[in-house]
């Protein structure tokens, strides 16, 4: 064998093993997002749906000839399946990656917060995809700028009390309130009792604190009881929603139940059964009940029927025509959170992470499936009150629950 003919052999065989990092094709030709969430586990909705919303993005935006003539694919998908140790173990990879351009974070305030401060210490553009935690974007108070990388399409703490308040403040007058104990329950606790206060001018009558995954809450729903609430409002997930509401039944504690996003996840629908019904819940309202979605949020809502189908699918709902509402936090927040970091990576003509960094606030009339990023260095948030709705659980044509628009 000559000399040109053993080079030529030795190339392409490591173009094979190197996946075409030979022959002249650099590992950095793509540009790479890296993303840690709940794929498997009892979270699964939250991480798999945000992975199969980068995947759509990343579709889109390489069908249109990618970005700065360069494809974007997700590089790294690494399971952490809500749990905190598992996210820093998953974000130190990533970040020990410098082939990783940009970075779509955990679902959970819990794991969000193990690792948000290893994300800014690097400085590659983050996205927030869930996490609800205020000190998540705003380490120094909701006042002052946000974090120089980190943007979110989470509902946050402060957005979700203002819509929770405003709405129970002005239909009960004694107010019960239970929360996860985690950062995410704490801040949203903390948030929402001076909401209340300052709307009704009276404090709640009980505020109790649960753990997740407790299986009885009985003894904190009975202090709530005792107190004499009118209504029960829940901040945390759906799996301990639906806990909550067996054991509001069990006793006897007749009011209403009216929860932060949580009570529009599959698990609360799936724990709570029939139960359900009567349940009030603030979600995106993206994807209203019995209503066309439009512009970006049609497209991805098609996208994602061609791609995985729209029966018995957990992330689409039981709506052949549109997805469920939960959609929106999930394979929404997924697609949003991609279509974002690379728009910042296109502004900045580079994938230089400073100027990445510092491209995320001059992202200005960008439309996502969930609404329009208008971002600058005290705006990072996407979803703000006016994108949120309140839906209710309603009985349907064969005794269960559907979801609707809360009628009051």
């Amino acid at each position: 064998m000559t000399m040109k003919k053993k080079s030529t052999l030795i190339a392409s065989l490591l173009a094979i093993a190197l996946g075409g990092a030979a022959l002249g094709v650099s590992a950095q030709e793509t540009i790479k997002i890296g993303n840690t969430g709940a794929l498997t586990g009892p979270y699964n909705e939250f991480g798999e749906g945000v992975r199969r919303g980068i995947l759509l993005a990343i579709d889109r935006i390489n069908a249109k000839g990618g970005v700065l003539g360069r494809k974007v694919e997700l590089a790294m998908a690494l399971d952490d399946q809500l749990v905190p140790d598992r996210a820093v173990q998953n974000m130190r990879r990533i970040l020990d990656n410098s082939a990783i351009d940009v970075i779509v974070g955990p679902g959970g305030s819990g794991p969000t917060l193990a690792v948000i401060d290893m994300a800014t210490v690097d400085g590659r553009a983050y996205c927030n995809p869930q996490a609800q935690t205020p000190s998540i974007v705003y380490p120094d108070g909701t006042d002052k700028p946000a974090r120089r990388n980190v943007i979110a399409t989470a509902i946050q703490n402060d957005v979700e009390a203002a819509a929770l308040g405003g709405y129970v403040a002005t239909r009960f007058k004694k107010i019960g309130i239970m929360h996860e104990s985690t950062g995410y329950g704490v801040s949203g606790k903390d948030l929402l009792v001076p909401e209340i206060e300052r709307l009704s001018k009276n404090k709640p009558v009980a505020v109790e604190s649960y753990n997740q995954r407790a299986q009885d809450m009985t003894a904190q729903i009975s202090r709530v009881q005792r107190a004499g609430a009118d209504v029960l409002v829940v901040i945390g997930l759906g799996a301990d929603m639906a806990v909550i509401r067996r054991n509001m039944l069990r006793s006897g504690f007749d009011v209403p139940l009216i929860t932060s996003g949580g009570g529009i996840s599959l698990p609360f629908q799936e724990g709570a059964g029939e139960l359900a019904i009567g349940t009030r819940a603030t979600m995106i309202s993206t994807y209203k009940p019995d209503t066309e979605p439009t512009g970006v949020a049609r497209e991805l809502a098609d996208a994602y029927a061609k791609a995985h189908g729209t029966t018995k699918d957990r992330w689409w709902g039981n709506d052949p025509k549109t997805p469920q509402v939960f959609f929106a936090l999930t394979v929404g927040a997924g697609f949003d959170c991609a279509s974002m970091l690379i728009e910042a990576v296109r502004i900045a003509g580079t994938t230089d992470r400073a100027k990445v960094a510092a491209a995320l606030s001059q992202i200005k009339g960008f439309q996502v499936s969930n609404g329009t990023a208008n971002f600058s260095a005290q705006d990072h948030l996407l979803i703000k009150p006016a994108n949120l709705g309140f839906f209710e659980y309603v009985k349907g044509d064969k005794g269960q629950p559907v979801l609707r628009a809360a009628s009051n």
